[in-house]
């Protein structure tokens, strides 16, 4: 039996010696890639632009592309202390994981050499800002990769479309010549930072013009703001940041020009709490009016506005504006002027002085309380940030006898009465309000054969001028002033 025991402690012995060496194995390699992310950000002088810099940030001293990587000597803990602190300095500050930074840098490092001898060599992509627009409308504009393209292109475009935006950033920027190849790339110190400043800003300036709503890109104009700072706030990380803000604003402005084009408004995720009834501004009080009056309706929210002018007591003003919320990795609505009417109804492209976008949040995403707009594109004068209040349930708008009504926008009213009757492999049946049907022939307008039961199609009346609309295929059809006088029950568009 003692013998027995002695062996027990033997083998225990050696089962808690093996524990340990697994454990000390385990810990050697977690120090080893703690050693390989700090001198990476070190040899990419991604914090900051000298070695130095970034030493001193820490409070030690050193040089040498692989010594940062080693700081604190046997003290593994204290080395995944520092690289944690930095990793929560740089989110803190910029928004910017490092780790994600890091990762993504070395996908892009693989895919580059994956592909080197096309990049930089006899194959290589002659213009590079060209290669890079290339890049940036497959991406984040959706446009299709021409299969007539050289094998490698057209690999590096499919891969990089199922990327994420850090991957994609980072490879743009070394395209552009702004951030180096790779980890193992020998480089010192960063000079000219507000050189590769400018040409990454010259080139989504370029980008931005494809579509006029686009020139209001947001974080073009922090960027641009950027360009004004000192040498030393050019960084590398700051660049990257710039870079990822323009394309997820590009990336969230993309699904409007693809609403406004094509009209797929289920790639919006297009959101519909309940906001019906009266909602109070900041400044509203018993002598000043300030207050919303907000209708769902069939593709969004009408936001009709009533105030009083400072300098008009006897007179109430209105103003209406079409509202519509979505969800899209952020949280922002589409604001439209009135004016935007002509342009949907006669198929011309939106004006940026009549569409506008800000970020909006609810108190609660399905019955809110209170609701607030906050800038995201460039404030227009007509529709600004602010928060509203809902009314108490009962509330009603105070009048002043004698009071004027004014419709600011009256020669951009309109009205749209919902009335799908029917939808035939050959026409789709519309009623007006006085029960007068008009077909339209799915032949002649390919995209209604997308039209569905749920879709808002009717008469909108704008003025003296009528159409049948099919709001979700923006297809507006003009009905002739003969044709609806005309004695027929049933009028057939072409």
């Amino acid at each position: 039996m003692k013998d027995k025991n002695k062996g027990d402690e033997a083998l225990n012995l050696e089962h808690t010696t093996v524990e340990s060496s697994v454990k000390s194995v385990a810990i050697d390699r977690d120090d080893e890639e703690m050693k390989e992310k700090l001198n990476t950000l070190f040899k990419l002088r991604l914090l900051y632009n000298s070695g130095e810099e970034l030493w001193q940030h820490i409070g030690k001293s050193g040089g040498g592309n692989n010594s940062f990587g080693r700081v604190g000597g046997k003290d593994a803990f204290f080395r995944r202390a520092i690289f944690h602190e930095l990793a929560r300095e740089w989110y803190n500050e910029m928004g910017v994981s490092i780790e994600w930074l890091l990762d993504a840098y070395s996908q892009v490092a693989k895919l580059i050499e994956k592909y080197k001898a096309y990049l930089t060599g006899g194959d290589k992509v002659n213009n590079q800002t060209a290669w890079c627009e290339q890049i940036v409308n497959v991406c984040i504009f959706d446009d299709e990769i021409d299969e007539q393209q050289q094998g490698c292109k057209r690999e590096i475009l499919q891969q990089l479309k199922a990327k994420d935006v850090y991957c994609l950033a980072i490879f743009l920027l070394i395209m552009l010549g702004a951030l180096p190849q790779s980890v193992e790339t020998r480089q010192g110190n960063v000079a000219e930072m507000r050189t590769q400043y400018e040409r990454v800003y010259r080139f989504f300036s370029g980008v931005c013009h494809r579509n006029i709503l686009f020139v209001q890109t947001p974080r073009m104009a922090l960027f641009h703001k950027a360009l004004k700072d000192v040498e030393e706030k050019l960084t590398r990380i700051r660049l990257i940041k710039l870079t990822i803000d323009v394309l997820s604003n590009l990336s969230v402005l993309v699904s409007t020009e693809q609403l406004a084009e094509t009209g797929r408004r289920e790639q919006w995720n297009q959101v519909y709490p309940n906001l019906d009834g009266y909602w109070l501004g900041k400044h509203h009080n018993e002598h000043h009016a300030d207050y919303w009056e907000v209708e769902e309706t069939a593709t969004g929210y009408a936001f009709t506005h009533y105030f009083h002018k400072d300098d008009e007591d006897k007179t109430l003003h209105q103003q209406q504006f079409t509202v519509t919320f979505h969800s899209n990795g952020e949280d922002y609505a589409c604001v439209q002027h009135p004016r935007s009417v002509a342009q949907w109804l006669n198929n011309d492209l939106l004006s940026k002085d009549d569409v506008t976008y800000l970020y909006f949040s609810f108190s609660d995403e399905d019955d809110p309380l209170l609701m607030s707009f906050d800038s995201f594109m460039m404030d227009v004068s007509w529709f600004q940030p602010m928060q509203l209040r809902r009314a108490k349930e009962g509330w009603i708008p105070p009048t002043r006898e004698g009071t004027e009504l004014i419709n600011d926008f009256e020669a951009y009213s309109y009205t749209f009465y919902l009335g799908l009757e029917a939808i035939t492999p050959t026409y789709i049946s519309v009623r007006d309000e006085a029960g007068k049907e008009y077909r339209v022939s799915v032949s002649k307008h390919e995209e209604l054969r997308s039209c569905t039961l749920d879709d808002a199609v009717g008469i909108i009346t704008w003025g003296d001028k009528r159409y049948v609309a099919f709001d979700n295929q923006l297809l507006y059809i003009p009905i002739k002033e003969n044709t609806s006088d005309s004695s027929n029950d049933t009028i057939t568009l072409l």
